[in-house]
C-alpha cells in the first residue's frame, strides 16, 4: 500500500498516469472539501484502481515518457480524488491535466488541519481573518 505522499510523487515523476478515455476533473469544492474531512476523520475515502501495462491506451495530455511505459500505472479508478490530493498537496495542477481542465479548483481553500474541522478559507482572506484571531487569542 502506497501511502499519500508516494501517490503523490509518483503522480509528479508521471510513473501514475490518466488515460484519455477517462473523464474530466468534475469534482465540486464541495466534493473536494468532504474528500479532506473524510481524511482527517479517517473516514472510508474508496479505493484506487490501477492498471499495469505495457500497451496503454492513449495517455491524457501525452504526460508520459515512452520509453517507460511498462513502469506506468495507469489510473482505472481514484482520479477525482487522487487529483483532489494532488492540487491540495502540491498546490499544482497534475501533468496530465492542464490548467483549463480544472473547472473547480480548490487550491485557494484552507483546511483548518489543527481542529480538524472543515474550516475553509479563502486565500485572499486569510491575511485578514488571522490579525482577528490572533487578537481574539490575545484576549483571553
Amino acid at each position: 500500500m502506497n501511502s499519500i505522499g508516494e501517490l503523490m510523487a509518483d503522480i509528479k515523476k508521471k510513473d501514475i498516469v490518466l488515460p484519455e478515455f477517462q473523464r474530466e476533473f468534475v469534482w465540486t469544492l464541495e466534493q473536494s472539501k468532504q474528500l479532506m474531512v473524510s481524511l482527517v476523520r479517517k473516514y472510508p475515502t474508496g479505493s484506487l484502481l490501477f492498471w499495469k501495462t505495457e500497451n496503454p491506451p492513449e495517455i491524457k495530455n501525452l504526460a508520459v515518457d515512452r520509453e517507460k511505459l511498462g513502469s506506468k500505472a495507469v489510473i482505472l479508478d481514484g482520479q477525482q480524488r487522487l487529483t483532489t490530493l494532488y492540487l491540495f498537496t502540491q498546490n499544482e495542477i497534475p501533468p496530465y491535466y492542464v490548467e483549463r481542465d480544472i473547472k473547480h479548483d480548490p487550491r485557494h481553500l484552507y483546511f483548518n488541519l489543527e481542529t480538524a474541522q472543515s474550516i475553509f478559507l479563502v486565500k485572499s482572506l486569510y491575511p485578514l481573518i488571522l490579525p482577528q484571531r490572533a487578537q481574539r487569542t490575545q484576549r483571553h
